[in-house]
C-alpha cells in the first residue's frame, strides 16, 4: 500500500472514530435507567425498556466498531496491514475506505459468511 493510500485510509479512520465517538455519546445518553413510575405520554415504562434494549444492542455494536477502527489505526503500519488473514491477498482498497477495519477480503468475508 503506497503513502498516500495509508494517508487516506488514515483520514478516514479517523472521520470514523470521530463520528462513532459522537454517536456513542449520544446513546450512552439515552441509556440512563429508567424509573419505576416513569412514563411518557402513551409509552408505557416496559415499552421505554424494550426501547433500551434497541439502544443498548447499537451502543455495543458501535462500541465493538469503535475498538475495531482504533485497533487498524494503531496499526496501519504494520507490514499485514491490507491482507486477509484467511488467504494472504491483498484487500481490495475500496473495501478498507467503505471498511478500514476488514480482515479479510470480499472473497474470503463471502466464503466464510463474515
Amino acid at each position: 500500500m503506497t503513502k498516500e493510500a495509508k494517508k487516506r485510509l488514515a483520514m478516514t479512520i479517523e472521520r470514523d472514530l470521530s463520528s462513532l465517538q459522537r454517536e456513542l455519546q449520544a446513546l450512552a445518553l439515552q441509556l440512563q435507567p429508567i424509573a419505576p413510575d416513569c412514563s411518557l405520554g402513551d409509552l408505557l415504562r416496559s415499552e421505554m425498556m424494550q426501547e433500551q434494549e434497541v439502544l443498548n444492542a447499537a451502543y455495543i455494536e458501535a462500541n465493538k466498531r469503535y475498538n475495531r477502527l482504533l485497533y487498524a489505526q494503531g496499526h496501519l503500519d504494520d507490514e499485514a496491514f491490507g491482507h486477509c488473514i484467511e488467504c494472504d491477498e491483498p484487500i481490495a482498497f475500496e473495501r478498507l475506505l467503505l471498511v478500514p477495519e476488514s480482515k479479510y477480503c470480499v472473497r474470503c468475508a463471502t466464503e466464510n459468511n463474515l
